[in-house]
C-alpha cells in the first residue's frame, strides 16, 4: 500500500467530499466511498448534499473551502454545473455533463467518469477486446477497450445515454442504435456521435423497426424501472415497467448482453425478462462502482481500493 498523503494525518482538519443532487437520500455512494477513504486512512468524510436548484451556485462555490476535496454530481445537475466550474475536461465538455468535481489549487475542475466507467464495466464482463495497455485504472489514460464488431442498442437519449453513447463510440463500436421516446432528441445525439461510429435511431413507441444484429449489447440508460420517490402505487407501477417490450427483447441472439444502468431496485423488470430469455444481464451497480473508483482517484491522487469498495457496496443489498 502506498504511503498515506500528508493531509490524511490531520484529524483536526477533517476533509469533506460529497454528492450534489436532488434527491440524494437513495444514493449508495457514501457506503463505498467512505469505505475507501477509511481503508487508506484518509481523514475525510463523504456526505450527501441535497441541493435545491436555487442553491446550486452557492453549493458549488462552497467546494472551494480548503478542506473540501470536491464532489460527485447526480441528477438533475450534471449539465447545470458546467458554467459554474473553472475548467472542464475535454471528454466531459464533449458529452455535456460533469459527474465529478475536483477542488485543486483553488480551482474547480469538472470530469465525467461515467463514460470510462461504462467501459470498465463491459471489460469486467468480458465484453469487447482489451487493447495494448489494457484497463489502466486512470481516467487520464482512457480504458483501451475495442468494441469493434459489436452493436450497441442504447435505450434513451438523456444525460446517462449521452455518456454511454460517447463512451462506446470512443471504443469504436461498429454500430450504435439509439432508441428513445422522442425521436428528435435521439437524432441530435446520433448526429453528435456520428463521426465515431455508424448510428441509427428508432422511437421507443415503435420498436418494430429494431432489427437485432450479432454481438449485441443492450444498455438501458432511461429511468424506467427505477425506484421512484413517489406514492406507493406509482413506485410499483414504475418498477414493473420495462423500457423494451419482451417480444422485442426475444428477437435477440442468446449471446446478447443486457446492461441496465438502474441499480435501485437491483433487479428490474428488464433484467428479469432478459434472464428468463436466457440472456446475460447485469444491473447498474458495477457501473456505479467503476465511475466512483475513478472519482476517488481524481480527488485523492491514489489508486482506489476497488475490492474494498465493491464489498462495501454490495453489503446489505
Amino acid at each position: 500500500m502506498p504511503d498515506i498523503p500528508e493531509y490524511s494525518r490531520a484529524p483536526e482538519a477533517q476533509l469533506r467530499v460529497g454528492l450534489i443532487g436532488n434527491p440524494v437520500a437513495h444514493s449508495y455512494s457514501p457506503r463505498f466511498q467512505q469505505a475507501a477513504l477509511d481503508a487508506l486512512g484518509i481523514s475525510a468524510v463523504y456526505e450527501l448534499w441535497q441541493t435545491a436548484p436555487e442553491e446550486l451556485p452557492r453549493r458549488i462555490a462552497s467546494l472551494l473551502d480548503e478542506h473540501c476535496l470536491g464532489a460527485n454530481v447526480t441528477i438533475p445537475y450534471k449539465e447545470a454545473v458546467l458554467p459554474l466550474l473553472d475548467t472542464v475536461d475535454p471528454l466531459a465538455r464533449c458529452i455535456g455533463a460533469v459527474n465529478t468535481i475536483v477542488h485543486q489549487d483553488g480551482y474547480l475542475h469538472g470530469y465525467n467518469t461515467d463514460a470510462p466507467g461504462l467501459l470498465y464495466t463491459l471489460a469486467e464482463q468480458s465484453i469487447g477486446e482489451l487493447q495494448a495497455g489494457g484497463i489502466t485504472g486512470r481516467l487520464q489514460e482512457s480504458p483501451l477497450l475495442s468494441l469493434s464488431g459489436y452493436t450497441v442498442v442504447l435505450l434513451g437519449a438523456g444525460g446517462a445515454a449521452r455518456s454511454a453513447a460517447f463512451s462506446v463510440a470512443g471504443a469504436h463500436v461498429t454500430r450504435l442504435i439509439i432508441v428513445n421516446r422522442h425521436l428528435e432528441r435521439a437524432q441530435r445525439l446520433a448526429g453528435e456521435v456520428q463521426q465515431s461510429s455508424s448510428c441509427q435511431v428508432f422511437s421507443l413507441s415503435d420498436p418494430n423497426f429494431l432489427i437485432p444484429h450479432p454481438k449485441s449489447i443492450i444498455i438501458n440508460a432511461t429511468p424506467v424501472g427505477m425506484q421512484a420517490a413517489h406514492k406507493q402505487a406509482e413506485i410499483e407501477e414504475q418498477e414493473e415497467a420495462s423500457p423494451l417490450p419482451v417480444d422485442v427483447l426475444a428477437r435477440f441472439a442468446p449471446d446478447t448482453f443486457v446492461l441496465d444502468l438502474v441499480y435501485n431496485p437491483i433487479q428490474t423488470r428488464l433484467l428479469v425478462q432478459a434472464r428468463m430469455l436466457g440472456l446475460r444481464a447485469v444491473n447498474g451497480l458495477p457501473m456505479l462502482l467503476h465511475q466512483g473508483s475513478l472519482a476517488f482517484t481524481l480527488w485523492t491522487g491514489w489508486p482506489a481500493p476497488l475490492e474494498v469498495m465493491r464489498a462495501a457496496l454490495i453489503q446489505g443489498i
